[in-house]
């Protein structure tokens, strides 16, 4: 037997969009996540690297400018100050011009302590006023002389370095310029150093500290990607090629990993809980093979539905009834697998017993008809029970039985009502008996004692002889009765198949105080059909007549001609307590019963009476209103007088 549906399995279904291209494509490994990542970590700290690279060899071309700026301001002054000794203005003016078109000097100049231009590499920049690069300086009497200013400026060629270099006054310069307390400073040598190019990562130190910086990353990374690859995602991989291989049905899927980490006990956990699953659905399948085992061997179809319509299980019989492979119909909805409907079968118009049972929870019993695979309708009985599953389900177990089986029972319903029939028969049988013993007891008293003459013992004997015939007669109509139908069917005096069954009846109408009256049937009226069955047909409107009527009441037995004269109509009308209004279109059903005394009939006395009347070529119908009687009215087929005689002949 296969497993339940998939679909019927408990779980969590995700109700997120699909994702699609790149992030499907991520989404679907979590080693290209993790590649992504580091090739993302080693981009940023590239960058990072870079920057840092050209940051740091900027301000160390800086630093070594500054040094350099320093030491060529201190190298001049010592010439500026030996010329100012010497008094030769043409000396300093010639020193400030070399200084200016030294390499890497973009201007040169002298300034007087307030700022005028002295000297200058430029001539035209002598004489001007150059105040805000010694604005900072402190070149007065009154505080200590600062010390050479640094400053970079930003200009489109790049980073441009100014020094403002003080030129302090000494000892042997006072002759001159006066003692150092009443002017500490003699002048500022103001130089503009040739702007320095910006960093870029081909400059020599950015470009060897971006490769070294570089190179320890690419190792860096090829070390963490081969440890990653080694103990994460080839691990994590086999354990979800093992995961979707179980998911797939695959019970013997395993990872079989030899570590003894976080990956390791994960995947020796999931080899366990594998092989226990594979366990568990081995007997859960040996056990279903035996509950199909058990189910097919019953000679009734079976069902078990669930409580979304779907056939759980379905024995052989039932596929060999509807003409169905037993393992196709598992996971069909009962509707399509049994009737050919796309959805459920509507419950006001048909008993759906899955319907009944959710709403009553208790077993019940209904007639439905099915269609086999070919199309072909098949009436059957269904008996269903409520049956709850382990994880709460409340499943339905049906058995049905095909009509046309009980139909072909018939023959033992008849037997079973010739049963119904023992009281007036034993009546009919014991009345003849009691005269015949009376008369026979009479004439032996007469043969002893002499005195019977002849014409007496003659009236004796004929009575015996009466009686005999009668007795005789009765269990001719019980022969008649119990006879299996013939397949060709005959004509039938209809006068006489009605006065058979009511002799038989007779005790039981007289029992139960029913008056019958038989009307507008011709002596020589014979209709198309079988003597056994036609009585049959009688019996079970005359009984079921007696059933509506236990109080008394009487049975009108009337016949009339169709219209065209080929049929004749025979109406059974009683006057019970008549058939309520839903149950008449049910009436005719197999197994439906609904008797006055409370009694459960076998429900098939109507249905036969239909399949008979079906048969002859005739029909039954019937008119019933709650408190006012019923009439039963058989149709049948008439047969004309010469082929009466021919078939009595």
């Amino acid at each position: 037997m296969n497993s339940a549906p998939a679909a019927h399995m408990p779980g969590a279904a995700s109700t997120a969009a699909p994702r699609s291209g790149l992030g499907a494509w991520l989404a679907a490994s979590l080693a290209r996540r993790l590649t992504l990542g580091l090739i993302v970590a080693l981009l940023v700290s590239a960058v990072l690297l870079v920057v840092l690279a050209l940051t740091i060899s900027r301000d160390a071309l800086r630093r070594e400018h500054e040094q350099s700026a320093t030491r060529v301001a201190h190298l001049f002054e010592a010439s500026l100050q030996n010329a100012m000794l010497k008094h030769d203005i043409e000396g300093m003016a010639g020193i400030l011009a070399a200084l200016g078109h030294s390499p890497g000097v973009a201007e040169a100049r002298l300034l007087a302590p307030q700022g005028t231009v002295r000297f200058a590499s430029r001539p035209e920049a002598v004489g001007s006023s150059a105040q805000a690069p010694i604005a900072r300086l402190c070149l007065h009497a009154g505080c200590t002389p600062s010390p050479p200013r640094l400053a970079w400026h930003a200009v489109p060629e790049g980073d441009q370095l100014q020094i403002a270099y003080p030129i302090l006054n000494q000892a042997r310069c006072a002759q001159c310029h006066g003692p150092a307390a009443g002017r500490p400073v003699n002048g500022v040598l103001l130089v503009d150093f040739k702007p320095l190019p910006p960093a870029t990562p081909g400059s020599g130190p950015a470009l060897l500290l971006a490769g070294a910086g570089l190179a320890a990353l690419g190792v860096f990374a090829a070390i963490m990607g081969f440890t990653l690859r080694r103990q994460v995602t080839q691990p994590l991989a086999a354990l979800a090629q093992a995961t979707d291989r179980l998911a797939a049905g695959d019970l013997s899927a395993r990872v079989n990993a030899s570590g003894d980490d976080e990956l390791g006990r994960v995947s020796h956990g999931f080899d366990r809980m594998a092989a226990r699953i594979d366990a568990m659905v081995g007997r859960l399948d040996a056990q279903a093979r035996f509950l199909q085992t058990l189910i097919d061997a019953m000679p009734d179809p079976v069902l078990v539905i669930g409580a979304d319509h779907r056939i759980r299980l379905a024995n052989q019989a039932y596929a060999t009834l509807l003409g169905h492979d037993a393992q196709a119909v598992v996971g069909q909805p009962c509707y399509r697998a049994s009737r050919g409907l796309a959805e459920p079968c509507p419950s006001t118009l048909v008993t759906c017993p899955l319907a009944e049972i959710r709403q009553h929870a208790q077993p019940v019993r209904s007639m439905l008809r099915l269609q086999r695979s070919d199309g072909a309708p098949v009436e059957v009985d269904i008996e269903a029970a409520p049956v709850h599953a382990a994880d709460g389900e409340t499943l339905v177990v049906e058995v049905l039985r095909p009509l046309e089986r009980a139909l072909r029972f018939s023959q033992e319903q008849r037997l079973s009502t010739i049963g119904l029939l023992a009281n007036g028969v034993a009546h009919e049988i014991h009345n003849p008996l009691a005269s015949i013993r009376l008369a026979l007891q009479a004439i032996l008293r007469g043969l002893r004692n002499g005195g019977m003459d002849r014409p007496e013992m003659v009236d004796y004997l004929e009575l015996v002889d009466r009686e005999i015939d009668r007795c005789v007669l009765t269990t001719q109509r019980l022969m008649q009765m119990s006879q299996a139908p013939t397949q060709a069917l005959q004509p039938v005096r209809l006068v006489t198949a009605i006065d058979d069954v009511l002799a038989l009846l007779r005790e039981e109408c007289r029992a139960r105080g029913v008056q019958v009256r038989v009307s507008g049937v011709p002596e020589s009226e014979r209709v198309r059909g079988d003597e056994a069955e036609l009585r049959q047909v009688l019996v079970n409107l005359v009984h079921n007549a007696l059933h509506a009527m236990p109080q008394g009441g009487r049975i009108d037995i009337e016949g009339a001609a169709s219209d065209d004269g080929a049929r004749l109509r025979l109406a059974v009308r009683d006057s019970g307590c008549g058939i309520a209004l839903a149950d008449q279109p049910l009436i005719f059903m197999p197994f439906f019963s609904r008797r006055v005394d409370g009694q459960r009939g076998t429900g098939l006395g109507l249905a036969i009476c239909k399949a008979t009347m079906e048969r002859f070529g005739g029909a039954i119908e019937v008119q019933s209103a709650p408190g006012q009687g019923s009439t039963f009215t058989l149709t049948l087929q008439r047969v004309a007088a010469d082929a009466a005689m021919g078939a009595d002949s």
